[in-house]
């Protein structure tokens, strides 16, 4: 079970800055040179808190080997470079409980919002959902 008791957790925010040997591996994956320092859109997933006390598997007692991932999406609103220091938020948003045939499942959406810290200002906001299936 996910408790709905967890919905509107907010983690305390933590700050970091993309690793620019981690965007050149990213790239090279993607087919591209790798030269370009702007990270891929998708990068922020690579910045996620588990090093910095967000222990969303922990706190909502999912098994991390026996998660599910759902996906995520991605609102972009300013470009995120390198040299950038970020401050990351999470926050639980909405714990939803289905049951059907095959049993009962938790679907969790935790957002995090990725802040340029010379600003202020929003630059990418991602919904991430987790899956949680009953007697797991």
């Amino acid at each position: 079970m996910v408790s709905k008791d967890h919905e509107g957790r907010t983690y305390p925010p933590y700050r970091l800055r993309p690793d620019p040997e981690l965007v050149r591996k990213y790239w090279l994956a993607l087919g591209q040179s790798g030269a370009d320092a702007t990270p891929p859109l998708t990068y922020p997933i690579f910045l996620r808190g588990e090093r910095h006390g967000v222990e969303l598997f922990r706190d909502l007692d999912i098994p991390r080997h026996r998660a599910l991932h759902a996906g995520q999406r991605y609102e972009w609103f300013a470009p995120i470079g390198c040299d950038d220091e970020l401050e990351v938020s999470a926050r639980v948003e909405r714990v939803i409980e289905k049951t059907g045939k095959a049993g009962t499942l938790w679907f969790v959406d935790v957002v995090y919002d990725y802040r340029l810290l010379r600003n202020r200002e929003l630059a990418v906001r991602e919904t991430s959902r987790l899956i949680k299936r009953g007697g797991v």
